[in-house]
């Protein structure tokens, strides 16, 4: 007799993509000089998000809609069921391509391009299985965000982890997000996005450094954000607070700091680390329900991963000790290592 399947932890609405990298070296005169290219790269937000959950939960515990269309490579499938084969839940689309998009890199600049139409996932298009998640990750516009917030209902109400996209991030955008934040758990915009919201630039973030994002942080509580503000804020950490501790808010660091040297040689491509860290999130929240700083640590540590390469990181498992390992680290490490770093960094405050 078979027990009762495992409730699934965390979904994502987020796109299962395969990426394109492509880097050109110009001339002094602005020329191309060279390129080098490399296709089939596995990617996408909704990729990138439920690995940062796997590298703390069991692939059965975890769920993304992967579309598997016409082109699609065998090689890709091997590489992806290294990670588990029940987290992915595939999708035959014989009429049509994979979704693909192009990575661009000239000199320190990156684009980015959809190669095919992009595609949208809702509540609906989940199967079953992934209809019991704890957590439902999405990346989109807060016009978007209410659409996905209307079709949910009390068979499915998860906890929302809301993460803007970058191009939506502006003042025309507010009145809409004034009516998300109330149903979303998490909203997590980076200080950049957070900041355009309002009308700012880059340069008038940086000059504000960790108090203009704070006052930022507390800007989206007053436009009615339920529960988690989380700003996202690249080497200068992530700073987090709750509805109700407004005065409590809380800098977790960035695992590969900039600050004492950490990241030198070891971030080597970012893509993806906004998604993984919100996937990694969604995890620590399901293992801290009450402890929302040990939850962001896990985020940073699964963002730290999925730095370290172009790609996904490596998963490994122990022959001796049946530890599981990610470019050749266990995270647990890393996480009795960051709150090790937390307590002397609050120490020094």
């Amino acid at each position: 007799m078979s027990g009762t399947p495992e409730q699934v932890a965390c979904a994502t609405l987020g796109l299962f993509i395969l990426d394109r990298f492509e880097w050109r070296t110009l001339g002094p005169d602005g020329s191309l000089r060279s390129t080098k290219r490399e296709d089939d790269i596995i990617g996408g937000g909704g990729t990138y998000a439920i690995l940062g959950a796997r590298m703390w939960l069991a692939p059965s515990r975890v769920g993304i809609v992967v579309d598997r269309g016409n082109d699609w490579p065998d090689k890709v499938e091997r590489e992806l069921r290294r990670y588990g084969d029940d987290m992915w839940e595939f999708r035959d689309k014989p009429d049509e391509p994979t979704t693909r998009a192009l990575n661009l890199y000239t000199g320190e600049h990156r684009d980015f391009e959809y190669l095919t139409p992009r595609k949208r996932l809702e509540p609906n298009d989940l199967p079953p299985r992934l209809r019991t998640a704890q957590y439902l990750h999405f990346v989109c516009s807060p016009t978007r965000a209410l659409v996905i917030a209307a079709q949910l209902s009390p068979s499915f109400s998860p906890s929302l982890v809301y993460e803007p996209i970058p191009d939506r991030c502006t003042p025309d955008e507010l009145p809409a997000l004034r009516e998300v934040l109330p149903l979303v758990r998490v909203f997590s915009p980076n200080h950049e996005e957070a900041a355009a919201f309002f009308g700012l630039g880059p340069e008038e973030v940086a000059r504000g450094e960790r108090g203009g994002i704070e006052d930022t942080a507390r800007r989206f509580l007053d436009l009615g954000a339920a529960d988690v503000v989380l700003i996202r804020s690249g080497p200068l950490g992530a700073y987090a607070v709750r509805r109700g501790q407004e005065e409590n808010g809380v800098w977790v660091p960035a695992y590969h700091s900039y600050a004492d040297g950490r990241a030198t040689g070891k971030v080597v491509d970012v893509t993806g680390a906004g998604n993984s860290f919100l996937g990694g999130l969604m995890a620590g929240l399901v293992l801290h329900p009450d402890d929302l700083v040990s939850a962001v640590q896990c985020a940073s540590i699964s963002a730290s991963f999925t730095i370290e390469q172009f790609g996904l990181p490596a998963l490994s498992r122990g022959e001796e000790d049946g530890v599981e390992r990610w470019n050749g680290v266990d995270p647990a490490l890393r996480l009795a290592e960051m709150r090790e770093r937390q307590a002397q960094e609050d120490g020094r405050r």
